[in-house]
Formats: structure tokens, sequence, C-alpha cells
């Protein structure tokens, strides 16, 4: 089983519920399990980000090149894009 993580943020104004959400899924970097917005008083929330590891599987990893004659600019490029070279 795995353990979730959750993380609060309160008094947040209507107009700056997209970016309070935004800044709380970028700042934990993993799979989002549950968002809630619960209203305070006036136009005023309080808004929870939960989140749980990503799966083995889906972690993003290391691409091995298998043409060693590739040119370096190519290879640099497709190791940040994370496609394979082959």
């Amino acid at each position: 089983m795995t353990k979730r993580r959750s993380r609060t943020e309160n008094e947040i104004p209507l107009y700056l519920l997209p970016q309070a959400v935004a800044r709380k899924v970028k700042e934990w970097g993993d799979a989002v399990y549950r968002i809630s917005v619960k209203r305070t008083h006036w136009h005023h929330y309080n808004v929870t980000v939960r989140t749980k590891p990503v799966r083995k599987e889906l972690v993003p990893m290391e691409v091995a090149l298998s043409d060693p004659d590739m040119p370096e600019d190519i290879r640099k490029r497709l190791r940040k894009s994370g496609r394979c070279a082959a």
C-alpha cells in the first residue's frame, strides 16, 4: 500500500485558486490523487492537494543510445526529450 501525502493552503482568494492548485501540484511532482477545495468565508477557500508516488513502471528513466555514430547534438536532443534514438 502506498502512503498518500497531502498539503493544505489556507485562506486563498477566489481569483488565486488556479495558481494555488498549480503551485501545490508542482511542489510535489508526483501523481495527483485528489484536489479538495473548501469554502471558508466570504470568497476565501482552503485548497488541499493529495498525491501518491508514481508507480515504478511509470517513472521516467534514462534511455540507452544504440547508434555510436550518431552526432552528439542529436544525442543530447534525444536525451532531453526522453525519446529513444533507435
